[in-house]
Protein backbone atom coordinates (compact mmCIF):
# COMPACT_ATOMS: atom_id res chain seq x y z
CA UNK A 1 0.00 0.00 0.00
CA UNK A 2 2.70 2.07 0.93
CA UNK A 3 4.94 1.53 -2.51
CA UNK A 4 1.28 2.09 -4.51
CA UNK A 5 1.25 5.68 -2.55
CA UNK A 6 5.36 6.30 -3.48
CA UNK A 7 4.29 5.95 -7.01
CA UNK A 8 1.31 7.64 -7.47
CA UNK A 9 2.97 10.73 -5.87
CA UNK A 10 6.33 10.76 -7.91
CA UNK A 11 3.73 9.88 -11.18
CA UNK A 12 1.83 13.29 -9.57
CA UNK A 13 5.19 15.08 -9.47
CA UNK A 14 6.75 14.14 -12.43
CA UNK A 15 3.25 15.98 -14.31
CA UNK A 16 4.07 19.16 -12.59
CA UNK A 17 7.39 19.03 -13.50
CA UNK A 18 6.27 18.05 -17.55
CA UNK A 19 3.46 20.93 -16.71
CA UNK A 20 5.90 23.76 -15.66
CA UNK A 21 8.57 22.92 -18.52
CA UNK A 22 5.47 22.90 -21.03
CA UNK A 23 4.55 26.21 -19.45
CA UNK A 24 7.80 28.06 -19.86
CA UNK A 25 7.85 26.53 -23.31
CA UNK A 26 4.90 28.12 -24.56
CA UNK A 27 4.93 30.98 -22.70
CA UNK A 28 6.75 34.62 -24.86
CA UNK A 29 8.60 37.15 -23.20
CA UNK A 30 6.37 40.55 -22.69
CA UNK A 31 8.08 43.41 -24.06
CA UNK A 32 8.46 46.37 -22.46
CA UNK A 33 7.60 49.83 -25.18
CA UNK A 34 8.90 53.39 -23.80
CA UNK A 35 7.17 56.16 -25.56
CA UNK A 36 9.60 59.19 -25.64
CA UNK A 37 7.40 62.35 -24.71
CA UNK A 38 6.53 64.57 -27.28
CA UNK A 39 8.90 67.81 -27.57
CA UNK A 40 6.95 71.07 -26.55
CA UNK A 41 6.73 74.31 -28.33
CA UNK A 42 5.97 77.16 -25.35
CA UNK A 43 4.12 80.53 -26.16
CA UNK A 44 4.62 83.66 -24.44
CA UNK A 45 2.93 86.60 -24.33
CA UNK A 46 0.68 89.29 -23.18
CA UNK A 47 -2.67 89.19 -24.04
CA UNK A 48 -3.01 88.73 -27.32
CA UNK A 49 -5.10 91.61 -29.12
CA UNK A 50 -5.20 91.83 -32.65
CA UNK A 51 -1.99 92.02 -34.30
CA UNK A 52 -1.18 89.48 -31.95
CA UNK A 53 -3.26 87.10 -32.73
CA UNK A 54 -2.45 86.71 -35.93
CA UNK A 55 0.92 86.54 -35.52
CA UNK A 56 -0.44 83.71 -32.84
CA UNK A 57 -2.34 81.58 -36.08
CA UNK A 58 0.54 82.59 -38.15
CA UNK A 59 2.95 81.01 -36.29
CA UNK A 60 1.00 77.71 -35.77
CA UNK A 61 0.09 77.53 -39.36
CA UNK A 62 3.94 77.69 -40.35
CA UNK A 63 4.58 74.72 -37.77
CA UNK A 64 1.79 73.12 -39.41
CA UNK A 65 3.08 73.56 -43.00
CA UNK A 66 6.17 72.06 -41.68
CA UNK A 67 4.99 68.97 -40.60
CA UNK A 68 4.41 69.90 -36.96
CA UNK A 69 0.79 69.18 -35.82
CA UNK A 70 -0.18 70.19 -32.08
CA UNK A 71 -0.51 66.55 -30.06
CA UNK A 72 0.92 64.61 -32.62
CA UNK A 73 4.36 65.39 -32.95
CA UNK A 74 4.65 68.28 -30.35
CA UNK A 75 2.76 70.07 -27.22
CA UNK A 76 1.94 72.75 -27.08
CA UNK A 77 2.10 75.21 -23.97
CA UNK A 78 1.01 79.00 -23.94
CA UNK A 79 1.32 80.77 -21.03
CA UNK A 80 -0.63 84.87 -21.80
CA UNK A 81 -0.23 87.38 -19.02
CA UNK A 82 -2.08 90.16 -18.00
CA UNK A 83 0.57 92.57 -17.36
CA UNK A 84 4.27 92.57 -18.19
CA UNK A 85 5.09 92.10 -14.67
CA UNK A 86 4.14 88.21 -14.69
CA UNK A 87 6.09 87.99 -17.94
CA UNK A 88 9.21 86.69 -15.65
CA UNK A 89 7.27 84.39 -13.52
CA UNK A 90 6.19 82.71 -16.52
CA UNK A 91 8.95 82.38 -18.53
CA UNK A 92 10.55 80.57 -15.39
CA UNK A 93 7.97 78.48 -15.70
CA UNK A 94 8.49 77.46 -18.62
CA UNK A 95 11.83 77.14 -19.27
CA UNK A 96 11.12 74.50 -15.82
CA UNK A 97 8.95 72.28 -18.38
CA UNK A 98 12.13 71.87 -20.89
CA UNK A 99 10.89 72.79 -23.96
CA UNK A 100 12.38 72.06 -27.08
CA UNK A 101 11.18 75.97 -28.48
CA UNK A 102 10.00 79.11 -27.18
CA UNK A 103 7.94 81.83 -29.43
CA UNK A 104 7.67 85.29 -27.49
CA UNK A 105 5.61 87.67 -29.14
CA UNK A 106 6.16 91.32 -27.92
CA UNK A 107 9.29 92.92 -26.88
CA UNK A 108 8.85 92.27 -23.42
CA UNK A 109 7.96 88.49 -23.49
CA UNK A 110 10.76 88.19 -25.47
CA UNK A 111 13.43 90.08 -22.97
CA UNK A 112 11.40 88.07 -20.20
CA UNK A 113 12.36 84.36 -22.30
CA UNK A 114 16.16 85.77 -23.27
CA UNK A 115 16.37 86.56 -18.73
CA UNK A 116 14.95 83.17 -18.38
CA UNK A 117 17.46 81.18 -20.64
CA UNK A 118 20.58 81.03 -22.41
CA UNK A 119 20.10 77.47 -23.51
CA UNK A 120 16.48 76.90 -24.91
CA UNK A 121 15.96 78.84 -28.07
CA UNK A 122 13.65 81.72 -28.47
CA UNK A 123 11.94 82.70 -31.78
CA UNK A 124 9.95 86.10 -31.24
CA UNK A 125 7.90 88.45 -33.39
CA UNK A 126 6.20 91.80 -32.94
CA UNK A 127 9.20 93.39 -31.84
CA UNK A 128 10.35 96.48 -33.20
CA UNK A 129 13.97 97.13 -32.65
CA UNK A 130 16.06 93.73 -31.54
CA UNK A 131 18.73 95.56 -31.66
CA UNK A 132 17.75 98.31 -29.69
CA UNK A 133 15.88 96.27 -27.35
CA UNK A 134 18.98 94.18 -26.13
CA UNK A 135 17.64 91.34 -27.35
CA UNK A 136 20.39 90.74 -29.95
CA UNK A 137 23.73 92.59 -30.98
CA UNK A 138 23.66 92.40 -34.45
CA UNK A 139 20.52 91.25 -36.56
CA UNK A 140 22.85 89.71 -38.96
CA UNK A 141 24.24 87.03 -37.08
CA UNK A 142 22.50 86.92 -33.56
CA UNK A 143 24.60 85.62 -30.69
CA UNK A 144 23.32 82.98 -28.12
CA UNK A 145 19.59 81.91 -27.74
CA UNK A 146 17.71 84.53 -29.71
CA UNK A 147 16.46 85.41 -33.37
CA UNK A 148 12.72 86.35 -34.84
CA UNK A 149 11.26 88.49 -36.81
CA UNK A 150 10.67 92.26 -36.40
CA UNK A 151 7.48 93.98 -37.16
CA UNK A 152 9.23 97.48 -37.01
CA UNK A 153 6.99 99.68 -39.26
CA UNK A 154 7.52 99.49 -42.76
CA UNK A 155 9.45 102.37 -43.22
CA UNK A 156 11.33 102.06 -45.98
CA UNK A 157 8.09 101.27 -48.14
CA UNK A 158 6.30 104.25 -46.76
CA UNK A 159 9.48 106.39 -48.08
CA UNK A 160 8.86 103.97 -51.57
CA UNK A 161 5.24 105.28 -51.35
CA UNK A 162 6.02 109.08 -50.62
CA UNK A 163 7.96 108.66 -53.67
CA UNK A 164 5.37 106.72 -56.26
CA UNK A 165 2.49 109.53 -54.93
CA UNK A 166 4.60 112.49 -55.23
CA UNK A 167 7.54 111.90 -57.36
CA UNK A 168 8.16 115.73 -57.70
CA UNK A 169 8.46 116.58 -54.40
CA UNK A 170 11.72 117.96 -53.95
CA UNK A 171 12.14 117.23 -49.78
CA UNK A 172 10.12 115.41 -47.38
CA UNK A 173 9.97 116.51 -44.09
CA UNK A 174 9.55 114.23 -40.81
CA UNK A 175 8.10 115.45 -37.73
CA UNK A 176 8.40 113.14 -34.53
CA UNK A 177 9.20 113.14 -30.78
CA UNK A 178 12.93 113.44 -30.16
CA UNK A 179 12.54 111.71 -26.33
CA UNK A 180 10.72 108.80 -27.67
CA UNK A 181 13.44 106.18 -28.76
CA UNK A 182 10.91 104.62 -31.56
CA UNK A 183 9.82 107.38 -33.24
CA UNK A 184 13.76 108.45 -33.59
CA UNK A 185 14.30 104.73 -34.70
CA UNK A 186 11.68 105.29 -37.37
CA UNK A 187 12.98 108.81 -38.35
CA UNK A 188 16.18 107.67 -38.77
CA UNK A 189 15.66 104.80 -40.72
CA UNK A 190 13.29 107.03 -43.08
CA UNK A 191 16.16 109.45 -43.62
CA UNK A 192 18.46 106.07 -44.42
CA UNK A 193 15.51 105.41 -47.20
CA UNK A 194 15.20 108.80 -48.53
CA UNK A 195 18.57 109.49 -49.18
CA UNK A 196 19.05 106.19 -50.21
CA UNK A 197 17.00 107.41 -53.34
CA UNK A 198 17.86 110.59 -53.36
CA UNK A 199 15.16 113.02 -52.00
CA UNK A 200 15.82 115.52 -49.67
CA UNK A 201 15.20 114.72 -46.23
CA UNK A 202 14.46 117.09 -43.54
CA UNK A 203 14.11 116.04 -39.28
CA UNK A 204 12.33 117.90 -37.17
CA UNK A 205 12.29 116.86 -33.80
CA UNK A 206 10.26 118.18 -31.02
CA UNK A 207 10.31 117.46 -27.49
CA UNK A 208 6.95 119.96 -25.98
CA UNK A 209 3.87 120.71 -27.29
CA UNK A 210 5.41 124.26 -27.61
CA UNK A 211 8.32 122.86 -29.61
CA UNK A 212 5.75 120.99 -32.10
CA UNK A 213 4.07 123.66 -33.37
CA UNK A 214 7.02 125.94 -34.28
CA UNK A 215 8.96 122.50 -35.80
CA UNK A 216 5.84 122.00 -37.85
CA UNK A 217 5.36 125.88 -39.49
CA UNK A 218 9.67 124.95 -40.30
CA UNK A 219 8.66 121.32 -42.14
CA UNK A 220 5.64 122.97 -44.07
CA UNK A 221 6.84 125.78 -44.83
CA UNK A 222 10.07 124.54 -46.46
CA UNK A 223 8.80 120.79 -47.41
CA UNK A 224 6.80 119.61 -50.05
CA UNK A 225 5.38 116.51 -48.25
CA UNK A 226 5.37 115.84 -44.58
CA UNK A 227 5.48 112.20 -42.80
CA UNK A 228 4.97 112.07 -39.10
CA UNK A 229 5.75 109.14 -36.37
CA UNK A 230 3.23 107.48 -34.35
CA UNK A 231 3.88 108.73 -30.75
CA UNK A 232 2.08 110.05 -28.08
CA UNK A 233 3.32 114.19 -28.87
CA UNK A 234 2.63 113.77 -32.67
CA UNK A 235 -0.62 112.54 -31.75
CA UNK A 236 -1.33 115.54 -29.59
CA UNK A 237 -0.81 117.99 -32.30
CA UNK A 238 -2.28 116.07 -34.94
CA UNK A 239 -5.36 118.35 -35.30
CA UNK A 240 -3.34 121.12 -35.83
CA UNK A 241 -0.85 119.33 -38.16
CA UNK A 242 -3.62 118.89 -40.33
CA UNK A 243 -5.50 122.08 -40.29
CA UNK A 244 -2.03 123.71 -40.84
CA UNK A 245 -0.95 121.42 -43.43
CA UNK A 246 -4.80 121.51 -45.54
CA UNK A 247 -4.07 125.50 -45.35
CA UNK A 248 -0.58 125.14 -47.10
CA UNK A 249 -1.74 122.29 -49.72
CA UNK A 250 0.89 119.60 -47.76
CA UNK A 251 0.25 116.08 -48.62
CA UNK A 252 0.97 113.93 -44.68
CA UNK A 253 1.86 110.74 -44.86
CA UNK A 254 1.93 108.51 -41.50
CA UNK A 255 3.91 105.67 -39.77
CA UNK A 256 0.13 103.67 -38.67
CA UNK A 257 -3.17 102.64 -39.49
CA UNK A 258 -4.31 105.27 -36.84
CA UNK A 259 -3.29 108.47 -38.13
CA UNK A 260 -4.66 107.91 -41.91
CA UNK A 261 -8.04 107.13 -40.01
CA UNK A 262 -7.58 110.28 -38.18
CA UNK A 263 -7.08 111.90 -41.39
CA UNK A 264 -3.23 111.47 -42.79
CA UNK A 265 -3.61 110.79 -46.32
CA UNK A 266 -1.38 107.28 -46.26
CA UNK A 267 0.96 104.53 -44.86
CA UNK A 268 1.57 101.07 -45.60
CA UNK A 269 0.90 98.68 -42.61
CA UNK A 270 2.83 95.00 -42.11
CA UNK A 271 0.70 91.92 -42.69
CA UNK A 272 0.95 90.60 -38.26
CA UNK A 273 -0.22 86.85 -39.84
CA UNK A 274 2.66 86.81 -42.53
CA UNK A 275 5.00 87.69 -39.34
CA UNK A 276 3.98 85.52 -36.79
CA UNK A 277 4.51 82.57 -40.04
CA UNK A 278 7.93 83.30 -40.59
CA UNK A 279 8.64 82.88 -37.01
CA UNK A 280 7.29 79.84 -37.24
CA UNK A 281 9.26 78.64 -40.41
CA UNK A 282 12.47 79.42 -38.38
CA UNK A 283 10.78 78.00 -35.58
CA UNK A 284 10.49 74.77 -37.55
CA UNK A 285 14.51 75.45 -38.92
CA UNK A 286 15.40 74.90 -34.63
CA UNK A 287 13.01 71.96 -34.13
CA UNK A 288 14.81 69.96 -36.64
CA UNK A 289 18.13 71.19 -35.33
CA UNK A 290 18.94 72.45 -39.24
CA UNK A 291 21.02 75.36 -37.76
CA UNK A 292 21.98 76.72 -34.31
CA UNK A 293 19.92 80.04 -33.46
CA UNK A 294 23.32 82.39 -33.85
CA UNK A 295 23.55 81.04 -37.69
CA UNK A 296 20.03 82.16 -38.31
CA UNK A 297 19.48 86.03 -38.76
CA UNK A 298 16.47 88.01 -37.91
CA UNK A 299 13.52 88.96 -40.36
CA UNK A 300 11.86 91.84 -41.14
CA UNK A 301 8.26 91.89 -42.06
CA UNK A 302 8.50 92.09 -46.33
CA UNK A 303 4.57 92.08 -46.61
CA UNK A 304 3.09 95.37 -46.82
CA UNK A 305 -0.50 96.83 -47.41
CA UNK A 306 -1.19 100.46 -48.23
CA UNK A 307 -3.66 102.31 -46.28
CA UNK A 308 -5.67 105.46 -47.99
CA UNK A 309 -8.01 108.05 -46.58
CA UNK A 310 -10.20 108.07 -49.14
CA UNK A 311 -11.45 111.39 -47.94
CA UNK A 312 -8.37 113.42 -47.51
CA UNK A 313 -7.40 111.82 -51.22
CA UNK A 314 -9.91 112.82 -52.71
CA UNK A 315 -9.28 117.01 -51.21
CA UNK A 316 -6.04 116.81 -53.01
CA UNK A 317 -6.98 115.83 -56.08
CA UNK A 318 -4.94 112.95 -56.25
CA UNK A 319 -5.22 110.02 -58.53
CA UNK A 320 -3.62 106.87 -57.44
CA UNK A 321 -1.53 104.18 -59.73
CA UNK A 322 -3.85 101.55 -61.15
CA UNK A 323 -1.83 98.62 -58.93
CA UNK A 324 -2.28 100.38 -55.54
CA UNK A 325 -5.89 101.77 -55.78
CA UNK A 326 -6.70 97.88 -57.07
CA UNK A 327 -4.91 96.73 -53.81
CA UNK A 328 -5.05 99.07 -50.86
CA UNK A 329 -7.22 99.34 -47.61
CA UNK A 330 -9.58 102.64 -48.60
CA UNK A 331 -10.75 104.55 -44.61
CA UNK A 332 -12.48 107.22 -44.16
CA UNK A 333 -11.51 109.63 -41.29
CA UNK A 334 -14.08 108.86 -38.52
Amino acid sequence: MIKKALLIFLVLLMSLSLFACSSDENTEPTETTTVAPLPTVAVLSLELDENTQSAYDGFLTALSSNGYTENDNYTLVHKECKAKKELDKAADAIVEEEPALIYAIGTDAAKAAKKATSTVPVVFSCVNDPVGSKLVKSCEKPEANVTGVSDYSPVFEQIELIDTLYPDAKRIGCLYNGADEDSIFSANLANAEAVNRGIKFTLYSALTESDYSDELDKALEKCDVLYITDDALVKSGLEETLKSAKKKKVPVFAESTELVESGCLATCITDYEHIGYSAGELGAILLRSIKPVSDIPVEYATDCTVVVNSKTQKSLKLTLPDDIEDTALFVKTS
